[in-house]
């Protein structure tokens, strides 16, 4: 039999999803499909974070459904946080009684943790690695803690192996995912975590981690910014490996919203932690996210976002839309914002750090980076796409590099910024 495997939503769906590609590989002994229409089997980890992840979740459901009753493939199982939604909602059931099996991936696979083996990705040279699950901040807006549950470490040695395994298999970049990465550890007892002195566990972890053969670069992604203290801004200085490139999604900058988000920050606090990265280390990408629209955000709440997103000239910055999810807290809150006003506050964000990003990449202009080669870029003759640290894997913008001589993927080049087109970057071989 053939199978295909269907992975949506982030990095840490993408690990769990080649864990258990990997397990239902080996236990049913199964090849591996290219295409729906060549599958037997379809297997779907599904996201549903927020309403247009769970609607590209139903439409993949939807249309393997369809294939399915069109007698081209046997078998469908879906599994992920959808499932997990709708076992306590019960709003899809319409549509996953369709399907073969839909099972809660935690019951599903519940020593997942201890699967150092993993279908590796098509880029093998970049891979993420998952170090915790769940989440215990119950920010009002987000449904992950109902999904997932309580905040889970995974085991130190089985992380270990994993990344060992990860670069026998040639990864060189390595992004460090989960929830709340910054918190790892803290449900350790004492006899399984390793500290030195002040620091965080993550950091010892980390510092380990560094040490493996073959892997080059560390990204840190998705740090809370009351997490971030002087051993993780430390490792990023100290460490050659970590990158000076730090994902810190602080969601908003109005104290008001921010206590309604159940955040526990503050304006004042992020501010602090920014000046003493940039402090610290003066080349540092700081990337962040931010939520518009909340229930009971003002057009003064969000004049003091914007003007926040000004004053800090953030490197990175994306911005959602608020999304109403059943299972938040947020859910029943009063003042609910009209959709048509949260995308016009969206634009406004998203235009002004246009302008703040420009004026960084051109900063960039005449400086040398070393870059990992990620590929040909297909509509151009002899291009190629290029990442310096600033540009983390799907996510940023990109560096483009004319080459007449073959560049393989994960090999690293040192490239001259000579222009800016866009949010994008041309640069020279030098």
């Amino acid at each position: 039999m053939k199978a295909l495997f269907v992975s949506l939503g982030c990095d840490k769906n993408t690990v769990d999803s080649e864990k258990i590609f990997k397990r239902f590989l080996t236990k049913y002994n199964c090849d591996v499909a290219v295409s729906g229409e060549d599958a037997d089997i379809v297997i779907i980890n599904t996201c549903s974070f927020i309403h247009d992840a769970k609607k590209e979740s139903l439409d993949y459901i939807k249309y393997y459904v369809d294939l399915k009753k069109k007698g081209l493939i046997k078998k469908l199982l879906v599994l992920g946080c959808l499932v997990a939604e709708n076992n306590i909602t019960h709003e899809h059931d319409d549509i996953l009684n369709e399907v073969d099996v839909s099972l809660n991936l935690s019951k599903y696979l519940s020593d997942l943790d201890k699967i150092a083996n993993r279908i590796s990705d098509a880029l093998s040279f970049s891979s993420s690695i998952k170090i915790c699950d769940g989440c215990d901040k119950y920010c009002s807006y987000c449904i992950i803690p109902y999904l997932k549950g309580h905040f889970k470490s995974s085991k130190r040695e089985d992380i270990l192996q994993e990344v060992k395994n990860l670069a026998k298999n040639g990864t060189k970049e390595l992004s460090i995912v989960g929830q709340d990465i910054l918190h790892y550890g803290s449900d350790f007892k004492n006899d399984n975590i390793k500290t030195i002195g002040t620091d965080k566990p993550i950091v010892s972890l980390i510092n380990d981690i560094s040490k493996i053969n073959g892997i080059e670069w560390i990204r840190l992604l998705y740090c809370y910014p009351e997490e971030i203290d002087d051993s993780v801004i430390g490792l990023i200085k100290d460490n050659d490996k970590v990158l000076p490139y730090i994902d810190m999604p602080i969601q908003h900058a109005s104290d008001k919203i921010l206590k309604l988000m159940n955040r526990k920050t503050s304006k004042e606090s992020i501010k602090k932690i920014v000046k003493k990265l940039r402090e610290a280390v003066p080349n540092i990408c700081i990337r962040t996210t931010l939520i518009v629209g909340f229930p009971g955000e003002s057009e003064k709440d969000f004049k003091e976002l914007l003007d926040f997103v000004n004053e800090m000239q953030f490197d990175k910055l994306g911005v959602f839309t608020y999304s109403r999810e059943k299972l938040s807290k947020s859910y029943n809150f009063p003042n609910q914002i009209d959709d048509k006003i949260k995308e016009k506050r969206k634009k406004i964000i998203l235009d002004v750090q246009k302008k703040i990003t420009i004026k960084k990449n051109k900063e960039k202009i005449g400086y040398v980076y070393n870059s990992i080669v990620e590929g040909r870029d297909t509509s151009k003759k002899d291009t190629y796409i290029v990442r310096p640290y600033f540009n983390a894997r799907d996510i940023d913008d990109k560096v483009y590099v004319v080459s007449k001589d073959l560049l393989i993927s994960g090999t690293f080049v040192n490239v001259e910024i000579k222009k800016v087109k866009g949010y994008d970057l041309i640069g020279e071989l030098v």
